[in-house]
């Protein structure tokens, strides 16, 4: 199971200002919720990295099989295998 990139990409997002809360001056209240709701939607761009992914039909058959031992409950994953991937995604 990959997760190298998930949490890669979630750590940055920890680290980027744009997921820090900005401190308010005391007395202000938080913005109206119309206001939020106006708000445009981000932008999102692929790497192409993940546009060549999406086209590797080997991978999609991969996947198709793991979601299908999903669904009948026989996929089974390592928890220290997991936690060991983590890890050494935090560490660098």
């Amino acid at each position: 199971m990959k997760i190298d990139d998930r949490v890669s990409t979630y750590m940055a997002l920890l680290h980027s200002a744009a997921v820090k809360p900005q401190p308010q001056p005391v007395g202000k209240s938080a913005p109206a919720p119309k206001a939020i709701a106006e708000a445009p939607p981000a932008a999102v761009e692929l790497s192409s990295t993940a546009v060549q992914l999406a086209d590797d039909e080997a991978r999609r058959e991969r996947l198709n099989v793991i979601r299908q031992q999903l669904a009948e409950g026989s996929y089974n994953i390592s928890g220290k295998d997991v936690a060991d991937k983590i890890l050494n995604v935090l560490k660098g």
